[in-house]
């Protein structure tokens, strides 16, 4: 008995098989995927100033100062005082390195940070305290070198074995 179920099904599958083979099967269709949303276009705003470093600068010695603040894009522009920085670098949207103006004279200056979107004045004042009246680090130096020579000297001649 056994086999002759055996033979039915086998005989059932024969049959079977050619209407199985006709059905076209259909490959399923993919869910539409959502739209895009194209990238917000990133409005500018208006720059913000925390720190202006140094606050007192000696443009012969040192011609730059730091800003640090918010929203500095690489078309930002700083005015110290009525003359324009000369240039400005912005690595960053919170960093900007600015050279100062040649020939600043000895003073108090605002400091104006203009950026696509609006002008700031900085809380703090660059203060300029000198515009090269006075000798540099390296000719202190020198002069120091200069003397330390002179006594060396000094002491070699009054050495007795040596003169």
């Amino acid at each position: 008995m056994a086999i002759g179920g055996l033979l039915t099904l086998f005989a059932l599958g024969l049959t079977a098989a050619p209407v199985l083979a006709s059905t076209a099967r259909t490959a399923p269709t993919p869910k539409p995927l959502p739209p895009v949303a194209a990238p917000h276009a990133t409005t500018v705003r208006l720059p913000q100033v925390y720190q202006v470093n140094p606050l007192k600068v000696n443009p012969t010695v040192q011609p730059n100062i730091m800003i640090v603040g918010q929203f500095l894009t690489p078309a930002t522009k700083v005015q110290v005082g009525t003359r324009l920085a000369t240039t400005i670098q912005v690595p960053d949207a919170n960093h900007a390195l600015i050279k100062l103006p040649d020939n600043l004279a000895r003073g108090t200056y605002a400091i104006e940070v203009t950026n696509e979107a609006g002008s700031v004045m900085a809380s703090d004042s660059l203060v300029v305290d000198s515009s090269g009246d006075q000798p540099s680090t390296l000719t202190y130096m020198l002069g120091g070198g200069f003397i330390a020579f002179l006594v060396l000297i000094m002491r070699m001649a009054r050495t007795p074995g040596l003169a």
